[in-house]
């Protein structure tokens, strides 16, 4: 047995708590950094999309092209934004909620294999735009230039 007086013991006991602390948390956040995993799509790579309703616009498919309802996007606008929802990541959830959003537009996406549409809401919180699906209470703020590629102008 190692002799050490009682400052000594003290001290070794101060240290390896430290030490636990720091490997139950610190272990947990390395581990996450490590393992590259992708972030979570917007629309699921399993599923293909039906349709996007905007207020007052409807895009939904027509055979193997898609039309849009009233007719304000070209084809390879069309194109262009279907792309954009189908290969967006989903920025990481924000620990906090944005102070005073105001709403700018919505939209409802169907999919196949969902028996029920996915519903997001596009927000203006000072500077930031945030993402907030209906269905959760989560917000997502997305970094610059996304909202206008997943909701353009046209369609807002």
């Amino acid at each position: 047995m190692i002799r050490l007086s009682q400052k000594g013991w003290n001290n070794v006991m101060i240290y390896t708590v430290l030490i636990l602390v720091a490997l139950f948390i610190g272990l947990p956040e390395y581990l996450k950094q490590g393992r590259n995993e992708p972030q979570p799509q917007l629309i699921s790579i399993n599923q293909t999309l039906l349709a996007l309703h905007f207020p007052q616009h409807q895009i939904e498919r027509a055979g193997p092209g898609w039309r849009s309802q009233p007719a304000v996007l070209s084809e390879e606008q069309l194109t262009t934004l279907l792309q954009h929802w189908q290969q967006s990541s989903l920025p990481e959830k924000s620990p906090l909620d944005p102070i005073n959003p105001v709403l700018i537009s919505e939209v409802t996406i169907w999919l196949t294999g969902k028996p029920a549409q996915q519903q997001w809401q596009l927000y203006q919180a000072g500077d930031y735009q945030w993402l907030k699906a209906l269905d959760t209470d989560f917000w997502y703020r997305l970094p610059a230039g996304q909202a206008d590629l997943l909701f353009p102008s046209v369609l807002r």
